[in-house]
C-alpha cells in the first residue's frame, strides 16, 4: 500500500482517504473512500483533523508536484451550507442503517419458514409408505405454504439458499429445489396448478435414492463404473415408487423420472431429447444442477454461487431450455445473492441483491473492522464505481469476517449423497 500524510488543504477529487477517526463521528458510510464530488470534500475541510492519510494505489494518478499543491477550495460549491451537507449525510447513514435491519429481519423470518419448511418435508417423507395418500396432501399444503412464503421475497429466499450451513442433509435439498424452482417458475409466470405440481416435483425428485445404498450415497471418492451405473437408475426407481404411492400426480412422477435428462440427450438414465422433456422438468434439471455444483463434495462440486452459474452458461448451457436457463441467471445475477466476493478495492463483501441494470455490479454488504455489525455498509456498486474482483469460497475468510458478514448462521441446502462428476 503507499501511503501519504496530506493536510486537508491538499485533498482533491480523486484521491483515496482513510480517516482515522471513530465511524460514528463522521457523516460518511465508511472511513475509507475516494473522493468523488465536491460534496464529500466540502465535509472533509469541516472535520476535526488537520491530516489524513491517503492511499495513492487506490486513488487517481497525481504527480508529487500536485500532491503538494494546497487547493483552492470553492466554498460556494456545493449550494448547501455545511450544516445542510451534514444533515444529508447523517440522514443518508442513518437511512442505510434502517433498511440493513430491515434486510436482516427479512432474512431472519424467511430462515424461520425453511426451518419450518425443513421439518414439514421431514415429517411427509416419513409418511409416504404408512400413509401416502396423507404425505401427498401434506406436500400439497408445503408446496402452497411455500409459495406464500419462500418465494414472495425472492432475493433473500436466493440468498439464504446460497449460504452455507453445517447441517445440511436430503430434507434441506429437497426444500432448496422446491424453492428455487418456485421462484423460478413465478418468473416464467406459470399458474398455480402448475407451481404445485413443480413444487412437489422438487421435493419428491431424488425419491429414488430410497433404492440406493448408503454406501453410494454416502461415499466420498469417485464411483466405480457399476457403482455409477446403479446409482444413475435412481430417477427410475422414484417414479417406480411414485407410481406405487398412488395418489402423486402425472406431472409430479414426470419430474422425478427425467430430472437428470437432459436437452441435448447427455442425461440419463434414458438419454432423452428436448422433445422427451416438458417445461417443469427443464425447470427441476436448472434449479437442482446448480444446488449441486454449490453444495457437494470434490471435483467440480462445491462451487460459489457465480463459479456454479459460469460453468451452466459457459460449459453446460446446451444442456438445458434457454429461455429458463436465461431466466434464472436473470433474476438471480451473474453473481447471486449469498455470493462471498472481493471488491477491487480489495474489501470483502458478501452479495445481498442483483441490479438489474448492470448484472455485474450487485449490491453488497461490506466487512469493515471500523464499522459496527449490526450497521454495515451495504453499498450498490453502479452508484459507487466500484468493481467485483473475483467471488470466494467461504473458506477463504476469517472467522471474524464470517460472523460479521452472518453468514454461519443462515441455512443452505446439500445432499449428503450427491457426490462425484456431473448430473450426481
Amino acid at each position: 500500500m503507499n501511503e501519504k500524510i496530506l493536510d486537508k488543504t491538499q485533498l482533491r477529487i480523486g484521491l483515496f482517504v482513510m480517516l482515522d477517526l471513530p465511524w460514528m463521528s463522521h457523516p460518511f458510510l465508511t472511513n475509507n473512500f475516494k473522493i468523488r464530488n465536491q460534496r464529500q470534500l466540502s465535509i472533509l475541510h469541516q472535520l476535526d483533523i488537520e491530516q489524513v492519510k491517503v492511499d495513492l494505489d487506490r486513488s487517481d494518478a497525481f504527480s508529487e508536484a500536485e500532491l503538494d499543491e494546497t487547493v483552492a477550495f470553492d466554498e460556494t460549491e456545493p449550494s448547501e451550507s455545511g450544516d445542510d451537507l451534514k444533515s444529508t449525510l447523517w440522514a443518508e447513514k442513518t437511512e442505510r442503517i434502517r433498511r440493513l435491519k430491515q434486510r436482516r429481519s427479512r432474512l431472519n423470518q424467511c430462515a424461520k419458514s425453511y426451518v419450518q419448511k425443513v421439518g414439514m418435508a421431514r415429517k411427509l417423507m416419513a409418511h409416504l409408505r404408512s400413509s401416502p395418500a396423507q404425505a401427498a396432501e401434506e406436500a400439497g399444503e408445503l408446496v402452497d405454504g411455500m409459495v406464500a412464503d419462500l418465494t414472495e421475497d425472492a432475493e433473500t429466499t436466493v440468498q439464504l439458499v446460497n449460504l452455507k450451513h453445517q447441517d445440511e442433509n436430503s430434507y434441506n435439498h429437497a426444500i432448496n429445489v422446491s424453492a428455487l424452482a418456485l421462484v423460478l417458475g413465478r418468473k416464467l409466470e406459470l399458474d398455480q396448478g402448475q407451481l404445485r405440481l413443480l413444487g412437489q416435483g422438487g421435493l419428491f425428485h431424488d425419491l429414488g435414492h430410497l433404492k440406493i445404498p448408503a454406501q453410494i450415497l454416502m461415499k466420498k471418492e469417485p464411483l466405480t463404473d457399476p457403482e455409477r451405473r446403479f446409482y444413475e437408475q435412481h430417477p427410475r426407481y422414484g417414479a417406480e415408487i411414485a407410481r406405487q404411492i398412488g395418489t402423486l400426480p402425472v406431472g409430479v412422477i414426470e419430474i422425478i423420472a427425467k430430472h437428470h435428462e437432459y436437452l441435448d440427450g447427455s442425461g440419463y438414465p434414458g438419454g432423452l431429447h428436448a422433445n422427451d422433456l416438458g417445461l417443469l422438468t427443464r425447470i427441476l434439471t436448472v434449479v437442482n444442477r446448480y444446488d449441486n455444483l454449490c453444495n457437494g463434495f470434490g471435483g467440480e462440486r462445491g462451487l460459489s454461487p457465480h463459479q456454479a452459474v459460469s460453468r451452466m452458461y459457459s460449459k453446460e448451457r446446451q444442456c438445458y431450455d434457454p429461455k429458463v436457463l436465461s431466466t434464472f441467471i436473470t433474476n438471480l445475477g451473474v453473481y447471486p445473492p449469498g455470493t462471498v466476493v472481493k471488491l477491487n478495492d480489495e474489501r470483502i463483501a458478501v452479495v445481498i441483491s442483483i441490479n438489474a441494470d448492470d448484472l455485474l455490479k450487485p449490491n453488497v454488504l461490506v466487512y469493515s473492522e471500523d464499522i459496527p455489525s449490526e450497521e454495515a455498509l451495504v453499498l450498490d456498486l453502479i452508484e459507487e464505481g466500484i468493481a467485483i474482483r473475483e467471488s470466494l469460497h467461504r473458506s477463504e475468510l476469517t472467522q471474524t469476517q464470517i460472523e460479521y458478514l452472518n453468514l454461519s448462521d443462515k441455512l443452505s441446502y446439500y445432499f449428503q449423497g450427491a457426490k462425484g462428476r456431473a448430473g450426481r
